[in-house]
């Protein structure tokens, strides 16, 4: 396999991974099964987290102590082969380190690592899709102008739609639909207090599967792949169709043959094909056409592509080792911002009151097409970050407008966002917004 002999022969590369929740922790054990790709600084905001975590995929007792500065993280990689901190910033402070991963999945931290790791010449693997889905563009142009790769993840769900989607053009084939199995039944109203005692005994935090059960995180993972792609839900939020491996063609009927679907060219999540990924797709070729049935591919028109896993995490080093190599990214925004997952309130919400955003009892995330979030002046709910106040009064189901609240004037998300995207709303995002 070429990718492993050209490692071997160029390695180690040497990672710096941000986060020790389950995809950074998971992220570090698969990495120390693995030749030529060394973890050489773990970065998490909670100390009693990290060492618990470092404990457990191996670290040596003796390495257990923070890192404050670069010397120190330098001294510690030199005698241990790993330096532990709750320093983001030495992560593109650290000559050594070739490639960072961010596996934080907040889009104020990612925002700030991806500036920096960036200006640091370091290339960007990132499991933080809400934040690429705010200002992946952005970086990508950014990591592109300096020689270097961003990209999202093999194995969370949008790389493994794209390895699906990139397979299925190559061959010539028309992409019908491509998108995801959601495991929850979707609900609104979810909450993390609705939602604790489930998510303790998941151990997950309350606000991230309050993430899943909304659908915000589907939303979002989808947006990732419309910007990647062009692909557009066919409505706003898409219809969650219901169907098994069996039928999932057939759910992509058009209207005129009778089914659900408007357009072709689609993005959809469907239920009762978790934890898998899809493209449903179409051919012209007569002959091709006659050889799908032989192939086991169904009587047609449209066939599926199915992948039954993702495994998160765990295919990573894939990811790592051609971004370093190659410079080839997994997945990113080619196409630019087509669409944006905008804030809904959860609950009527008054003047006054404090907003959050992913996985909050105060709001849920939507996908829309970028020219309609523009045009309507919709909040990206990824920008409901700190200090947030709503200023005016908003119905539950609306849609929430930077009209409607004042945003944390301390973001750098913020700040970024509104450099990169004043260009593009009809209702302007002024400095007196933010």
């Amino acid at each position: 396999m070429k990718l492993m002999s050209d490692l071997s022969a160029r390695g180690p590369i040497r990672v710096a991974v941000i986060g020790a929740g389950l995809m950074g922790s998971g992220l570090v054990a698969q990495l120390n099964r693995i030749n030529h790709i060394d973890v050489i600084l773990w970065s998490s905001r909670r100390e009693e987290s990290l060492f618990e975590k470092a404990r457990k995929v191996g670290v040596a007792e003796e390495a257990i102590a923070l890192a404050s500065t670069v010397e120190e993280a330098k001294e510690a990689y030199r005698r241990y082969g790993i330096a532990l901190t709750v320093d983001n910033a030495l992560s593109w402070e650290m000559d050594e380190v070739d490639v960072v991963v961010d596996c934080t999945g907040d889009t104020e931290a990612g925002a700030i690592i991806n500036e920096h790791s960036l200006e640091r010449g370091k290339h960007i693997v990132s499991f933080n899709v809400e934040c690429d889905v705010l200002l992946g563009p952005y970086f990508k142009k950014k990591a592109e102008s300096l020689g270097l790769c961003y990209t999202g993840t093999a194995g969370d769900e949008p790389g493994a739609i794209m390895e699906l989607y990139n397979f299925a053009t190559f061959l010539g084939f028309r992409v019908i639909a491509a998108g995801k199995g959601k495991n929850n039944l979707m609900n609104t109203e979810a909450t993390p207090e609705t939602l604790a005692e489930e998510a303790k005994a998941k151990g997950l935090s309350a606000r991230m599967l309050t993430s899943f059960v909304d659908a915000t995180n589907t939303m979002v993972e989808l947006n990732a792949v419309a910007n990647a792609t062009g692909l557009l839900p066919d409505v706003a939020g898409c219809h969650g169709l219901h169907a098994n491996i069996d039928t999932l063609a057939e759910a992509f009927k058009t209207k005129d043959e009778g089914g659900k679907i408007e357009n072709k060219g689609i993005l959809e999540y469907v239920m009762g094909i978790a934890p898998g990924v899809f493209v449903v797709v179409e051919t012209d070729e007569p002959l091709i056409r006659e050889e799908m049935p032989y192939l086991s591919m169904g009587e047609g028109p449209r066939y599926v592509f199915y992948r039954p896993y993702h495994l998160t995490n765990i295919e990573t080093p894939i990811t790592i080792a051609k971004a370093f190599l190659y410079g080839e990214p997994t997945i990113s925004p080619d196409k630019g911002y087509v669409a944006h997952t905008v804030a809904v309130a959860k609950r009527d919400l008054s003047p006054g009151e404090p907003l959050s955003g992913i996985g909050s009892d105060s709001s849920y995330g939507v996908i829309v097409d970028a020219e309609t979030c523009y045009r309507e002046g919709y909040v990206p709910i990824g920008l409901l970050v700190g200090d947030v106040k709503v200023k005016r009064s908003i119905s539950k189901g609306e849609p929430i407008r930077f009209e409607d609240v004042e945003l944390d004037r301390r973001s750098e998300l913020v700040k970024m966002f509104t450099k990169e995207h004043e260009k593009f709303y009809a209702l302007p995002i002024s400095p007196n917004m933010v």
